[in-house]
């Protein structure tokens, strides 16, 4: 039997299962530009990254070591000349402001007391104006009053109605309007005389009026009957 002799083949090696290495040997077999390229690119998307070192964990302080390690910043803090300086000058701005602050509550209540005196000042002026202005009404018209019944004693007397009927050809209503107005406003005469005379005498208005009452009443008698009143406050 004719001997028979095997054929050689070789063997392919296996391929990595390692990509780092295979890129690497790619970039070392590499003949074009692109192909090192694309190992290049590939080694560095391989290339395990370092990592970052683990931090310890943190110890959590309990409240106790919270407290002391806050007192102790306190204490240090206090001891700080700088500290100290910026808490004087806080505590001095302080003072300043409380005492400005009573100094305006003070004239914020002062003001207020004296707007409300003076409210009640006016207004209890204008009540002692008021009762004045009644008082001296009334007194007036008690003035007035008395002028009045003078003037009709004079009236009556000197029969003047009579005048002013013939003066208005018998029409009481006339006569009788200008009878009133002309005894209003001599009344007003009067009591404007009788106080002149108070004034410039320096006596009292009842002692006044007593010597005008006088004088009027001597003007009476020396009247004619047919004299209106205006007539005889020309005559006065």
């Amino acid at each position: 039997m004719p001997a028979t002799h095997s054929k050689y083949l070789p063997t392919q090696n296996a391929e990595t299962t390692n990509p780092l290495r295979k890129y690497k040997k790619k970039l070392r077999q590499a003949k074009t530009e692109e192909q090192r390229l694309k190992a290049e690119r590939m080694i560095r998307i391989h290339t395990p990254k370092d990592k970052e070192p683990k931090k310890p964990k943190k110890q959590e302080l309990t409240e106790d070591q919270l407290l002391n390690q806050m007192i102790h910043a306190n204490e240090k803090l206090r001891k700080n000349p700088e500290f100290i300086t910026q808490q004087q000058q806080a505590e001095l701005k302080r003072q300043h402001l409380e005492q400005e602050r009573k100094l305006n509550h003070e004239k914020i209540k002062n003001e207020a007391k004296e707007r409300q005196e003076s409210e009640q000042q006016n207004v209890k002026k204008q009540l002692e104006g008021y009762e004045q202005h009644k008082q001296n009404e009334a007194n007036l018209n008690k003035h007035l009053e008395s002028h009045k019944q003078l003037l009709t004693e004079f009236s009556e007397k000197m029969d003047i109605m009579k005048t002013f009927l013939e003066k208005h050809k018998g029409n009481k209503k006339k006569a009788t309007k200008e009878f009133k107005s002309q005894t209003m406003k001599i009344c007003r005469f009067f009591e404007y005389m009788i106080r002149e005379i108070s004034n410039k005498k320096e006596i009292s208005y009842d002692e006044a009026q007593k010597l005008y009452y006088d004088d009027i009443r001597k003007t009476m008698k020396q009247s004619e009957p047919n004299n209106d009143l205006l007539q005889l406050t020309a005559s006065l």
